[in-house]
């Protein structure tokens, strides 16, 4: 062992134990909803934008929350007790620092037991931002650990193709490199999904990936095409892994990890909007397969250590994907609707109105997105409209939504509120007279 490689050794040593020193409360899960007939053959935990900057931050402590959490739904299981592997998908630091990767190593290598794979890639993104083209080299260095991989875990590939060594996000090379090793892994077996990682989503896929919602990229659209049984798993927007646009399916199936850092999302088109509590968000995914091929995704609030939402795909190897295509789902999906005893409670707080509206109620495939108010004078002109979130991304989410005060010059006004899904449909208004 060279020096440098021993003095790598002993620093990753003295920040793993460092990590075994962290505690950190997490919370018994949930009663699962318990898929008939469904026994795991094979489970992982996956995730992405740990975004840790030091060991013992918030980023250390939720990557050692999601792995404890995951172990522990784990053992829960009667079936199937096994955890066979971590996956992170890029953006593990938050800015490539040496401290930061050497934090990761620390935790993975205290945390993750003998018989749990440890995976990750490398992203064209926070984690290059201190040594850019070499941020493989470091992270490679610290953890030992492939940038792109091929493994075969429990009988299923598992294929990570991080950013290149070039200015570029991915190279031909990379391309050519992803296309052979998928081909190889349907070889084996076309029955089995094949799990693809990489941190930025498949444009025009996901919830996050469209050309508005802005964090997807087309380089290896072509090549996932050609195989329905990929099953893409990736991070970058830090948009809800419990939306249920989160899972989408075409050619191939693509899922969103969610991430451990704050939420954004996209409304009316329009990207870049940060829910109030933001930072509160955490989530991961626990995906199991079966003896069957059918792959049950298992979304996990890890500050909260409760599964908030399953997709079971039992059909990810079939050319012609329906239940997960976007189309599918928005056709069959009803609208909102508010309890025959909901109304709004108007109060005014100084110069400031502000309206409060109960939560509506969606089929359990659904989620309300947002409540739109308006705001309609004597003379019936909207004097003022805006929306709010529903907060469905957190595992807790209140009972009623309060919207942000507004002023008008008004005396006498009319409000009036709806509901919308994720698909865009509206529910009936509630109103009231102020």
């Amino acid at each position: 062992m060279s020096i440098i490689s021993k003095l790598i050794s002993s620093i990753v040593a003295a920040f793993t134990f460092w990590a075994s020193l962290i505690t950190t409360s997490v919370s018994a899960p949930v009663p699962e909803i318990k898929q008939d007939d469904f026994v795991p053959v094979m489970r992982f935990v996956a995730s992405s934008d740990t975004h840790i900057q030091t060991l013992g931050d918030t980023g250390s402590k939720r990557l050692t929350a999601m792995i404890k959490s995951a172990y522990t739904i784990s053992e829960a299981d009667e079936d199937y007790k096994n955890l066979d592997a971590v996956v992170i998908s890029g953006d593990i630091t938050d800015n490539g620092l040496l401290g930061s990767f050497f934090a990761y190593a620390g935790i993975t290598n205290n945390e993750i037991r003998e018989g749990t794979e440890c995976l990750a890639v490398v992203a064209k993104s926070h984690d290059s931002y201190t040594f850019s083209n070499n941020s493989l080299k470091v992270f490679t260095g610290i953890t030992g650990q492939e940038t792109d991989f091929h493994r075969v875990i429990g009988g299923f590939h598992f294929i990570g193709i991080s950013r290149s060594e070039t200015l570029k996000h991915y190279t031909e090379e990379q391309v050519k490199w992803l296309d052979e090793n998928i081909a190889d892994a349907v070889e084996a077996d076309p029955e089995k999904p094949v799990f693809v990682f990489q941190h930025e989503h498949v444009k025009d896929t996901v919830y996050g990936s469209s050309e508005t919602d802005g964090w997807g990229l087309d380089v290896f659209t072509d090549v996932l095409s050609k195989y329905p049984q990929v099953v893409h798993i990736s991070g970058h927007s830090h948009f809800p892994a419990n939306d249920p646009r989160a899972v989408w399916q075409g050619e191939f199936t693509a899922i969103n990890d969610g991430g451990l850092a704050y939420f954004e999302l996209a409304v009316d088109g329009k990207n870049g909007q940060f829910p109030e509590d933001k930072d509160r968000m955490s989530q991961a995914l626990i995906v199991e397969v079966d003896a069957n091929n059918r792959v049950l995704v298992k979304v996990l609030d890890v500050e909260a250590g409760k599964i908030m939402r399953e997709f079971l795909i039992d059909n990810v190897t079939e050319e012609n994907k329906v239940r997960y295509s976007f189309e599918t789902r928005k056709e069959d999906a009803s609208a909102p609707i508010f309890s025959e005893s909901a109304e709004l409670h108007y109060e005014k707080k100084g110069l400031k109105h502000y309206i409060t509206v109960p939560q509506a109620t969606v089929s359990e495939d659904n989620e309300v997105f947002i409540y739109r108010i308006y705001v309609i004078n004597q003379n019936g002109k909207t004097v003022h409209e805006d929306w709010a979130f529903s907060q469905y991304f957190f595992s807790d989410m209140p009972d009623s939504i309060t919207f942000d005060g507004f002023v008008t010059l008004n005396t006498n006004f009319t409000v009036k509120v709806c509901a919308e899904d994720v698909w865009g449909n509206t529910s009936d208004y509630l109103e009231i007279k102020v």
